[in-house]
């Protein structure tokens, strides 16, 4: 079952360093990479793989390091990823494994336009857990939100959207056009009886509650701009 539901804005006490990893860093553009997302565990560790592929990656293409070794001969990049036979249209590191895919469905030309992206700047993306022990403001106002629903809280991500230019990468502004972010509900979370939503956190402790505007009972589609935010999945 699903529904749509009005869109709430609350406000909650969070700093940004307690939301999100930080959000710069150094990609080698064009490197050899798979569609694969990397498996992982918590959130920290996701950020630590995320900061190894980087550098990894970057190092490779300076002539620093080789396949032979480092984390370069452990993972590679992955450049897209999938929801329900739904590809992502933006390349990035897909990393998080508490929900079963995610993918941003907005063409690149509308990101591009929308975020006035010039002449060798592309969307990127990083996406990863949540810990919510490690975020734990973020995770309260997120069950703040859902008992304000009489919802349940379910898995959280990390998502950065920014662009890549000359190997790095930067956030794109919260302020811009919508992107429509997809994101596949995990089975043990799943509940056919049940409507689906998803709150959102961002830095400074801005949070919302977003419509679910699929009709797909195994995901999750909701309409964002780019930055950086946590996305909780909830159900009520």
């Amino acid at each position: 079952m699903k529904a749509n539901i009005v869109k709430k804005a609350l406000l909650c006490t969070l700093t940004a360093a307690l939301l999100m990893a930080p959000a710069t860093g150094v990609l080698a553009a064009g490197s050899g990479a798979g569609t694969k997302a990397v498996g992982g565990g918590s959130s920290s560790s996701s950020k630590s793989r995320v900061e190894e592929i980087i550098n990894s990656n970057s190092g490779s293409e300076s002539g620093q390091g080789s396949a032979s070794g480092g984390a370069s001969s452990v993972v590679s990049v992955p450049k897209t990823s999938s929801v329900a036979g739904v590809q992502s249209t933006v390349a990035g590191v897909y990393l998080a494994t508490s929900v079963r895919g995610t993918a941003i469905t907005t063409g690149l030309s509308n990101i591009s336009e929308g975020y006035g992206l010039q002449k060798g700047e592309k969307p990127y993306a990083r996406i990863y857990n949540m810990d919510a022990k490690k975020s734990h403001l973020a995770q309260a106002c997120i069950d703040n939100a859902a008992a304000s629903m009489g919802a349940v809280a379910g898995p959280a991500i990390n998502v950065e959207i920014g662009k890549m230019a000359s190997g790095k990468f930067s956030l794109l502004p919260a302020e811009g056009t919508p992107i429509s972010l997809k994101v596949g509900i995990p089975k043990n979370f799943a509940q056919g009886d049940k409507t689906f939503a998803v709150v959102a956190v961002r830095p400074g402790g801005a949070v919302s509650v977003l419509t679910d505007t699929d009709t797909n009972p195994d995901t999750v589609t909701f309409d964002t701009t780019a930055g950086q935010a946590v996305y909780a999945l909830i159900k009520y």
